[in-house]
């Protein structure tokens, strides 16, 4: 008897699960890497300094009412140009922005492989309506274009405990180009 093949489809849904998996592992990981220790119980996700507003006062009324909407459906926006620029092959030019649309703050790992082992860069949180117009990578990419791997995490933190737990996550793919 002739045995029927796995359709090429169901490899790829098992390929990707895997990169979610290891993308979650790799982010738990660097959570406890750059926990905060000053009293031995925290690891708090600090807030990333060079995340800029992009929201004007016009728009915070319908973002904050389009992000409970969000929450409630457990969607996650997402809001990003997809080609980032560098001369320098460390500091680029991007658009990067955790959505008004979103309820929670996040965190982006950005990976150069899609094994998710060569991490390139990890914010801190961003609020909603907030991110990157230029971030600086961990080590130099090569002159070319590349196919990086964009892990989005949405945390809450309780204000109470300080607690913060990991609500969604998503991965996309974004070329960086070093001219």
């Amino acid at each position: 008897m002739e045995e029927k093949k796995a359709p090429a489809l169901s490899n790829k849904v098992v390929i990707a699960a895997a990169a979610v998996i290891v993308a979650a592992l790799a982010v738990v990981a660097a959570l406890l890497l750059r926990a905060d220790k000053d009293d031995g119980n925290s690891a708090a996700i600090g807030y990333a300094a060079e995340a800029k507003v992009m929201l004007d006062q016009n728009s915070l009324q319908a973002a904050f009412e389009e992000a409970m909407r969000n929450a409630e459906d457990g969607n996650v926006g997402l809001k990003y140009k997809n080609d980032a620029f560098s001369s320098d092959g460390t500091n680029f030019e991007c658009y990067i922005v955790n959505s008004e649309s979103n309820k929670y703050d996040m965190f982006l790992a950005v990976y150069a492989d899609s094994e998710l082992t060569d991490q390139i860069f990890l914010s801190g949180l961003v609020p909603p309506g907030s991110g990157f117009e230029n971030i600086t990578l961990e080590h130099a990419l090569e002159v070319g274009s590349h196919r990086v791997y964009v892990a989005l995490t949405q945390v809450e933190t309780n204000e109470e405990t300080g607690e913060q737990v990991i609500k969604n996550q998503v991965m996309h793919t974004m070329d960086f180009h070093v001219n």
